[in-house]
């Protein structure tokens, strides 16, 4: 049960399964010290949980995390401020927002391509 997320809204079963792998994916990169590989994983999660408050915000945590790792302090701010204010901005947001991959270098108003799988995903 310690992997389980707890979602205020339903949250698309076969999108949760593919935002817990992301960040189970990430886990295992940061433990193997591949950073790259975990800041995809990292973005990819934080693309699937965009839309729920509680996923999103889950996103945000472990991208400060992994930045804090690295001692990334520009990325760091940037999470730091995500993290304290993607919950009520998702809530008032929700799915009007762009679809982005999460990290602090990244303009909000910059709409990005979404992976396919990710886009195939989303629109089950």
């Amino acid at each position: 049960m310690e992997n389980q997320i707890v979602h205020l809204f339903v949250f698309n079963t076969l999108v949760h399964e593919h935002f817990q792998a992301e960040l189970d994916r990430a886990k295992i990169a940061i433990a193997e010290q591949d950073f790259e590989t975990a800041w995809i994983a990292l973005q990819r999660a934080h693309i699937l949980g965009q839309t729920d408050a509680i996923a999103h915000t889950i996103a945000h945590w472990n991208m400060l995390k992994l930045a804090w790792r690295q001692r990334d302090f520009q990325e760091i701010i940037g999470q730091l401020i995500s993290t304290l204010s993607v919950f009520p901005l998702t809530l008032l947001y929700g799915k009007n927002r762009y679809l982005r991959g999460g990290k602090a270098n990244v303009n909000e108003s910059e709409k990005m391509s979404v992976p396919a799988d990710i886009q195939q995903i989303l629109n089950q």
